[in-house]
């Protein structure tokens, strides 16, 4: 036999052993330790900011503007005209306004009539109508009291029906919960024996794909070479390309049993099932792959002839112990192959379990919400109703005191008391006509500053928006704004209001000055191929004391948005992949990815946090491999 000869040759035993070392080696090899770089998260303020320069200019015109809409009517200066302060520059029609301040007076001359109406007294049938009134205020009243009791009746037998019905289904939903968990735990134990069924189909499968390989060899010759120096020099002669063939299939079979080994060391049945479904599809593979080895090695002994060193009954048996090796792993991948389908088919069934048992659930649940909510909108109907009776009842109440209190007035003389609110009347439509004439005097603009009329930007006839310049006067006594370039990137950062820092290159940092963005260009500018947009900076106070001239550099940092008590991270700690972005986040268990959103990118490389982490978790910023 082929097979003793093999075993009683010297390098088979020197082979062996080198394949028990490594094996051994691969075995005990020290683990890699991995450390991480963490940051535990906290309720932080985070500040958004725009750093730009500009260069300081003078203000030397100002634009004067109605401050309500209308048609201009007049406007009484020129251009390059000479104004002092005060100087009536433009009028709206104000036909309007001047039929405002009429109705507005008429308004006064009424509430005047009804205070000396009321100061006259009341008449016989004033008093008749206000004892009719009273009498059907008793009435009514005492009809709110009936409701009242009715409705409080109603509350208590609500809450009593409700509140049994309540206790049943939440018995119902306590069951179906107790079912859900049960069936969770019976589940749970279908599957990992099912795993650990699979886990023993994959060893079995391994070993026999290890003899198969080892099988082959004997017959290629690729790894022991010396294994069929018997018959080498007659290896697969009538048919060269079945030895091609076996050669490829046998490091392809070779290296997927590696990885199949490689994945079962540490396999145990206690692994997690993730580990052990993945070494039995490498397992399942490498049998694939074995299977071919064999038929491509069949294949080889058939086309072998014979030699001098091998008989053709040696190499009989040679190729009825391929057949017997090929028969072998047939039924280990059949087995595997049923355990495949017992777990597929073990997953469907604690699926449906599952999902029976969850429905259920759900629907004690539903049905309970349902009670609950049909009760809490019954019980608050039946609330609202008391209350509205009782409300309805101080109401009545109130009705019948007030119309006894109106009567007893009308039958007495008028009061200064009574007087008060007719006279209050008075006050206040005086002060409407007031109002109206101040809209009046607004339909002029008059020049707040000496100087000279540069501009004039209305016809006579237009109608005008309130706050759009007419007029435009250049001013005698200097003042500043800065102007400055804020590129593309920034830009969309910017608005109109923000908050500005600015300092001076001809002044030492600590001479701050304080600003905000009054105006953006919309138009774009070019500066070296890049665009920007051009933003005016208006100062605080004009009363600037430092010595400032047009032209000075200045640096800028704009405050362009802020968050409260939000959760940060840093930026380098969120990744992106498919579904959006995540974190890793630091558990008991190890890291677990956190799918996140993010909101404001703020200063110093951080992000806002909006949803996915709470605070004190810790992120991984970065992991350390020793």
């Amino acid at each position: 036999m082929p097979n003793k000869r093999f075993y009683k040759k010297w390098w088979f035993w020197v082979l062996f052993l080198v394949f028990v070392i490594v094996v051994l080696g691969i075995i005990f090899r020290p683990k890699e330790k991995i450390s991480y770089v963490t940051e535990t998260t906290q309720l932080q303020q985070l500040e958004q900011t725009v750093d730009a320069s500009g260069e300081v200019e003078s203000i030397s015109e100002v634009d004067l503007a109605f401050d309500v809409s209308g048609e201009l009517a007049e406007v009484l200066v020129k251009v390059d005209e000479f104004v002092e302060v005060g100087t009536l520059l433009a009028k709206l029609d104000t036909t309007e306004l001047q039929a405002d301040v009429q109705s507005a007076y008429q308004a006064v001359q009424y509430a005047k009539a009804n205070l000396e109406k009321q100061r006259a007294g009341s008449t016989e049938e004033a008093v008749a109508i206000s004892k009719a009134a009273a009498d059907s205020a008793g009435a009514t009243l005492e009809g709110a009291r009936i409701g009242l009791s009715n409705a409080e009746v109603l509350l208590s037998v609500t809450k009593d029906r409700y509140s049994a019905e309540i206790e049943t289904k939440q018995a119902a939903l306590q069951t179906a919960q107790d079912n859900l968990t049960q069936t969770k735990k019976d589940n749970e134990q279908s599957k990992n024996e099912a795993y650990k069924d699979l886990l023993s189909a994959t060893w079995a499968a391994a070993i026999e794909v290890r003899k198969s390989v080892s099988q082959a060899d004997e017959v290629l010759g690729i790894r022991d070479s010396l294994a069929n120096d018997d018959f080498q020099s007659g290896l697969s002669a009538r048919n060269l390309s079945a030895l091609t063939n076996a050669t490829t299939a046998f490091y392809t079979a070779e290296t997927s049993r590696d990885k199949a080994e490689s994945a079962l060391l540490y396999l145990s049945y206690s692994s997690a099932n993730t580990s052990i479904a993945y070494a039995s599809e490498l397992a399942e593979k490498a049998v694939l792959d074995s299977v071919k080895l064999l038929l491509y090695t069949k294949q080889v002994a058939d086309a072998t002839l014979q030699t001098s060193d091998y008989t053709i009954s040696e190499l009989i048996t040679l190729r009825a112990s391929i057949d017997s090796a090929r028969n072998a792993l047939q039924v280990d991948q059949a087995t595997l192959e049923n355990a495949f389908q017992t777990l597929q088919s073990t997953n469907l069934s604690v699926d449906e379990n599952y999902t029976d048992a969850l429905n259920a659930y759900n629907q004690a649940k539903k049905n309970l919400s349902l009670t609950e909510a049909t009760a809490d909108q019954q019980i608050t109907s039946a609330e609202n109703s008391f209350a509205s009776s009782k409300t309805t009842l101080a109401v009545r109440q109130a009705d019948a005191e007030q119309a006894q209190a109106s009567l007893s007035q009308t039958k007495a003389a008028p009061r200064s008391v009574d007087l008060a609110s007719y006279q209050a009347e008075v006050e206040r439509t005086k002060a409407a006509n007031q109002a109206a004439l101040a809209r009046l005097e607004k339909a002029e603009i008059r020049s707040p500053i000496a100087g000279n009329v540069t501009e004039i930007t209305s016809d006579i006839g237009e109608h005008i928006v309130g706050s759009t310049p007419i007029v435009t006067v250049q001013t005698t006594t200097e003042q500043f704004q800065v102007v400055s370039d804020i590129s593309e990137s920034d830009i969309v950062k910017v608005e109109v209001g923000d908050v500005a820092e600015i300092t001076f290159d001809a002044y030492s940092d600590d001479f701050v000055l304080e600003g905000f963005i009054g105006e953006i260009d919309p138009a774009e500018k070019l500066i070296e191929g890049v665009v920007y947009y051009e933003a005016t900076i208006y100062f605080e106070s004009s009363e600037i004391t430092a010595n400032l001239r047009p032209g000075l550099s200045a640096d800028i940092v704009l405050s362009t948005e802020s968050r409260e008590a939000v959760i940060s991270i840093p930026q380098r700690a969120v990744k992106q992949k498919d579904n959006g972005k995540y974190v890793r986040v630091l558990t008991n268990s190890g890291p677990e990815e956190r799918q996140i959103t993010t909101g404001l990118l703020a200063d110093m490389g951080r992000v806002e946090i909006t949803s996915g982490l709470s605070e004190n978790e810790e992120v991984i910023i970065r992991e350390i491999h020793e």
